[in-house]
């Protein structure tokens, strides 16, 4: 069906912040279209996906970090193509010229991803752009025993440094931003977002972001703005630490502050994000996320003309 489903339907598969309401609403305005597969007698929604649509392409997402259909584990296969062909001609007689789907990295549902990605390339989508993902896998184990022998060497010493974590208040979003911005500036680079359209979306999605900080001596010294994905996924949006610090590396201990937060809080993957700039890997990036204990996945974004 083409637009949302009932409100008395339940919805039987995971959702993801990315492609809830609140936060479409918040990332981009406009045109928005959602699709829905449903069980009229069992009254479900068993599959679904949102496009923000202008200047004749649908995206999925807009802005956010990915979009894609979302599913129940129970759906068959063949029922998942027939509910993308009939959501595909239903876009392309709205006037949509391309479609552009960013899913999400493999390590959040594989078997789901491995699905999509067939079905994708088998329905005439190429693929624009693809990315290798890192994430932790939580469990009962410590950090520490996650990470390489050095990184455990340099979260040590900021120790010895009197540095330590915190969780901090939402309050302090302004100062969070403005000091990873300070951090990135001085590494020439730059955030995806600007502080009102962060400051927006958390309004939208108050329960769903959270502050970290590593402080020496009342001084913030590393900090992350960090997302609920799902009940299971914590996502570490943005981080940064300072460069004056840059040999005692304090982002090792932030992230051991995080980990043990989703221990607390059942997370079961810590997701660091993507290592690339201008769609290229950054190697350095990589492999420092690999030294704390990220697991490699890819994320791919499909494309397709509808002329």
């Amino acid at each position: 069906m083409d637009g949302p489903p009932a409100s008395n339907f339940k919805i039987v598969f995971e959702r993801f912040l990315f492609n809830e309401e609140r936060h479409r609403s918040a990332s981009a305005s406009g045109h928005w279209k959602t699709f829905c597969l449903i069980h009229e007698q069992a009254q479900q929604v068993v599959a679904q996906i949102h496009f923000q649509v202008a200047d004749s392409i649908a995206f999925s997402p807009a802005r956010a970090p990915f979009g894609s259909i979302e599913f129940s584990d129970s759906l068959l296969p063949e029922t998942l193509l027939s509910f993308w062909t009939a959501t595909e001609q239903n876009l392309k007689s709205a006037g949509v010229k391309k479609i552009v789907i960013k899913d999400t990295a493999h390590q959040y549902r594989p078997g789901p991803a491995a699905l999509l990605t067939v079905l994708f390339l088998s329905t005439g989508f190429s693929l624009s752009n693809t990315e290798i993902n890192s994430a932790i896998n939580v469990d009962a184990e410590n950090f520490e025993s996650k990470i390489s022998y050095a990184e455990v060497k340099r979260m040590r010493r900021c120790q010895q440094e009197k540095m330590e974590f915190q969780i901090l208040s939402l309050g302090m979003l302004e100062e969070v931003y403005a000091f990873i911005q300070s951090c990135r500036h001085q590494r020439g680079m730059s955030l995806s977002m600007t502080f009102p359209q962060l400051r927006d979306t958390i309004k939208n999605c108050h329960d769903d972001f959270f502050l970290f900080g590593i402080f020496q001596n009342a001084k913030l010294m590393a900090a992350s703005v960090s997302v609920r994905v799902s009940n299971r996924i914590l996502y570490d949006f943005y981080h940064a630490h300072a460069k004056s610090v840059d040999q005692l590396s304090p982002v090792v201990l932030l992230l051991k502050g995080m980990y043990e937060f989703c221990q607390k809080n059942k997370f079961e993957l810590l997701d660091l994000g993507t290592s690339a700039v201008d769609q290229q890997i950054n190697f350095g990036l990589l492999n420092f996320k690999t030294q704390i204990g990220g697991q490699l996945s890819v994320k791919l974004t499909f494309e397709k003309d509808l002329n």
